[in-house]
């Protein structure tokens, strides 16, 4: 049980950036260990392949009612063979659904998908959202190079936006070491270099015409850690669009770069304790577009519980959530865009529907 009572707005916490690790897939994880340190990723490691008694206990120390699973980056898009990507990705679909299906009041799940094979990852989203039950499906950054903006991956994007089911752009290291880390290799991970690379990748997609398609116009992407940075200042996006834009090379948009912050992103609070990150997140994408998320066991949970329970206060603006605000960042705004459906007590009444 939780270590204290949870009343009022948030008397149901439901977290989407919460990552497991199939055995299967440790050979992955190379980069993510040169990131961290030993003795750190040791304990996550051991967090992230436990989907039983131990997570669970931390979600109840917590509060926590429901994660969203997913593997932990890079996952199955470092592989370069598409034919062995495509197998990983369905066995990490078919252990995430066996794990949601033996607690789904507490579990929930993103579909994996091998990028690699583009109608294979078609074909394999839809039997993770129409025959598994995944609420969305989450991207970690690009998938051996590629972006999602390219050409191949334009079915894809549009069977998701079809579906009716969001995608979560995750990050990744760079495919390529950048000048400005030479000489300072933890710029490329998460202290800096991975929300450069994610914020970049939704501003491919943003340029590139993604959300202006009619197949895709509806698409929601998923970004965590309170919008990669891209929420400080959308009126500078929007300026430096309109007089270095490049419409000299080709590329058009129906809106300004804001307009699709307030349409088509969705933000999590994800390893984010900042007030001030908060409520630029609230201010840029719109209150109905912020969830709540943990980036477990990355992140340790209780500073930013703490920093949900006490309503992102900001003494020298005066500004504090109200518990409309609370509980819509808390589990009403991800529920609505997962299709979850939770009882009075917050447990999952039905598995999410397409």
């Amino acid at each position: 049980m939780p270590s204290s009572p949870i009343t009022g707005p948030l008397d149901r916490i439901v977290t989407i950036e919460e990552h497991m690790l199939p055995r299967f897939l440790t050979e992955y994880v190379g980069g993510a260990r040169a990131n961290l340190d030993a003795a750190y990723w040791a304990t996550a490691e051991r967090k992230l392949c436990d989907l039983g008694n131990e997570r669970i206990v931390d979600m109840d120390a917590n509060g926590v009612t429901m994660q969203v699973l997913s593997p932990t980056a890079p996952g199955v898009q470092v592989e370069p063979d598409p034919a062995k990507a495509t197998h990983l990705a369905a066995r990490t679909n078919d252990l995430i659904a066996t794990v949601v299906a033996s607690a789904p009041d507490r579990f929930a799940g993103f579909a994996t998908v091998a990028l690699q094979d583009p109608p294979g990852a078609v074909r394999e989203l839809r039997r993770a959202v129409e025959e598994l039950g995944m609420v969305g499906v989450l991207v970690n950054g690009h998938t051996c190079g590629s972006y999602l903006d390219e050409p191949q991956y334009e079915d894809f994007l549009a069977a998701v936006a079809d579906l009716g089911v969001p995608l979560y752009l995750h990050p990744a290291n760079s495919p390529d070491t950048c000048a400005w880390s030479d000489g300072h290799p933890q710029l490329r991970g998460p202290v800096f270099g991975w929300g450069v690379e994610t914020a970049a990748h939704f501003l491919r997609l943003l340029f590139g015409g993604v959300f202006d398609r009619r197949p895709t116009n509806g698409l929601t992407v998923i970004l965590g850690h309170a919008g990669e940075g891209l929420l400080a200042a959308p009126s500078r996006l929007d300026s430096r669009w309109q007089v270095a834009n490049a419409e000299r090379h080709g590329h058009r948009l129906d809106h300004l770069p804001s307009h699709y912050l307030r349409t088509n992103l969705f933000v999590t609070t994800s390893g984010v304790t900042d007030p001030l990150a908060f409520w630029a997140a609230v201010s840029g994408a719109g209150p109905a577009r912020v969830g709540f998320a943990l980036d477990y066991p990355m992140e340790d949970m209780g500073p930013q519980l703490a920093a949900l329970r006490g309503r992102w206060q900001v003494d020298v603006l005066d500004a504090a959530a109200d518990d409309e605000l609370l509980a819509n960042v808390a589990w009403r705004n991800v529920s609505r865009l997962l299709g979850l459906s939770l009882d009075a007590s917050g447990h999952r009444l039905q598995p999410a529907t397409p």
